[in-house]
């Protein structure tokens, strides 16, 4: 192997390893995300659990959306489920969620009855 496959390698796996050790970094920052279901909570933020964790701040919350099909959730292991983040400022976060009933917040009325623990508005949209 020539000088020049070392470095075309190197340069190939440069922005590889940059982004799986971005990954490992932000996803070690929290203690909850391990079985978490579609989002959790942790330093006054609502996280939605994602391949890099996203925080949002409760104050920035207007309402959260949880979007499902109810004859998937009773007639299958596993479900679809989206997540809708309304802010305050009228921007939107909004993530799909494959869920299983096996994780904390296994069902979406379990993740509305927590997030009205958290005094969160949630609406629940049934598909």
């Amino acid at each position: 192997m020539g000088i020049f496959d070392l470095i075309s390698t190197f340069i190939i796996l440069v922005p590889v390893i940059v982004i799986v050790v971005l990954f490992v970094v932000k996803r070690g920052k929290y203690k909850n995300r391990s079985n978490a279901g579609a989002f959790f909570f942790e330093n006054g933020c609502l996280v939605l659990n994602t391949g890099i964790p996203y925080p949002i701040p409760f104050e920035d919350i207007g309402h959260v959306e949880l979007s499902f099909s109810p004859w998937e959730l009773e007639n299958r292991l596993s479900y679809s489920l989206g997540v809708k983040v309304l802010k305050r400022d009228g921007k939107k976060k909004w993530v799909y969620y494959k869920g299983y009933k096996t994780a904390k917040l296994a069902t979406p009325y379990d993740m509305e009855a927590a997030l009205k623990e958290h005094a969160i508005p949630c609406v629940m949209v049934e598909e």
